[in-house]
């Protein structure tokens, strides 16, 4: 895999930072299979972006839980307009200035059965899975002809750009959900004139 890209392990912030609000981090717990989970990221102060600009992700970057249960499991990054900082242990592929342009090859390579397994296979042997950049990268893949995977990449673009944008709105969606609930549980909307 790594001669197509690069993955780094994110920085590794000091529990000391963390705090309820400021900059979110991703953590691996916030990596489910297709869905980054930006409810649960812990937090730090907006002075701690600079030590760790090289692991700034924004819409189209692709994350993967390099540690524990979920080892193995990655997600696309949905475009959001706020700085996201990634943690050690998830690692973060290096794919260009603009990731879409080379992100359907990689995540389709990474959806195969064979590659999950070896990412899994070579996570054991300690009480925790843990695997690293360098163990990804080694996995042997097929990489057709550049011109190929340019093709590739270029028709199915779109597609993952729709998955992104999707996200997006679904975030969206759960938020709008979730402050109508907590209104309709506290009495501030009433419902009860409806009729179904």
């Amino acid at each position: 895999m790594g001669d197509y890209c690069t993955l780094k392990s994110g920085f590794a912030f000091k529990s000391k930072w963390w705090q309820d609000s400021g900059i979110p981090v991703i953590k691996i717990g916030s990596i489910n299979q297709d869905y980054l989970n930006l409810s649960n990221c812990s937090h730090v102060s907006e002075d701690k972006i600079s030590l760790a600009k090289d692991f700034i992700v924004s819409g189209g970057d692709l994350l993967i839980a390099m540690t524990g249960a979920t080892i193995g499991k990655f997600t696309m990054v949905p475009k959001m307009h706020k700085t996201i900082l990634v943690n050690q242990r998830v690692g973060k592929f290096f794919l260009g200035e603009n990731p879409i342009n080379k992100i359907p090859f990689i995540y389709c390579t990474l959806k195969q059965p064979e590659i999950i397994s070896e990412i899994i296979n070579r996570g054991q042997g300690s009480a925790q899975p843990n695997i690293s950049a360098s163990d990804i990268m080694s996995i042997p893949c097929v990489i057709p002809q550049t011109d190929e995977i340019n093709n590739f990449n270029l028709q199915t673009a779109p597609m993952f750009e729709l998955i992104i944008n999707n996200q997006v709105e679904n975030l969206i969606l759960a938020k709008t959900r979730d402050l109508l609930l907590l209104r309709l549980m506290s009495g501030e909307i009433d419902i009860s004139n409806i009729g179904f």
